[in-house]
């Protein structure tokens, strides 16, 4: 993202501190954005990544990749899967394979292609520049007040929530269209 990009999102000139360290201040919003997300959106073209599947489902959730190389299924070059967006085959980009059988506990999945996105969406790109604007502003939390009152006016502070959390809380929508965290890890089996 470029310091004109970085401006146009926040609605605001960058500070001459935040133009300095712009890589620094980007790299480490892209790792906190990574935590949130469970996945990296930088692009890295070539890359090899590996999966744990999940037992009894076909499904492997890979974060964000554009095109998809070569896929190895425990050590195997296979062609038997298909790239989907959520529930979409038609995307500039996936965020998982589906295998055309079920694998098994603890199938190594090796996928060789283009991550990240060529072109960020500008919701996502929206959320990569208030994560960069929290990282520039140093702010971890908000001060120690809970209370104050000036005659009939009184304001509170909710001491609780860091200023990441209200990030998250005011981008939900967002983190949850991209997020890859709540996949469940349910476990097919008999019952007894």
């Amino acid at each position: 993202m470029t310091q004109a990009q970085l401006e146009a999102l926040l609605g605001r000139p960058l500070s001459s501190i935040e133009v300095t360290n712009l890589t620094l201040y980007l790299d480490i919003a892209n790792e906190r954005l990574q935590k949130i997300l469970c996945y990296s959106v930088v692009q890295d073209v070539g890359a090899q990544r590996f999966f744990t599947a999940r037992e009894g489902y076909s499904t492997v959730f890979v974060g964000a990749i554009q095109t998809i190389t070569e896929v190895k299924l425990n050590g195997v070059i296979t062609t038997d899967f298909t790239p989907y967006l959520w529930d979409s085959r038609n995307s500039e980009w996936f965020n998982s394979i589906v295998f055309k059988e079920t694998l098994e506990a603890n199938d190594e999945v090796q996928i060789t292609g283009t991550w990240g996105f060529s072109s960020m969406p500008g919701d996502l790109s929206q959320l990569l520049a208030k994560v960069f604007d929290l990282v520039s502003s140093g702010i971890s939390s908000d001060t120690n007040v809970s209370s104050k009152k000036v005659e009939d006016f009184s304001i509170s502070f909710d001491t609780n929530l860091t200023a990441e959390q209200r990030l998250i809380d005011s981008n939900i929508a967002t983190i949850n269209k991209y997020s890859l965290c709540n996949i469940g890890q349910v476990r097919n089996g008999l019952v007894c």
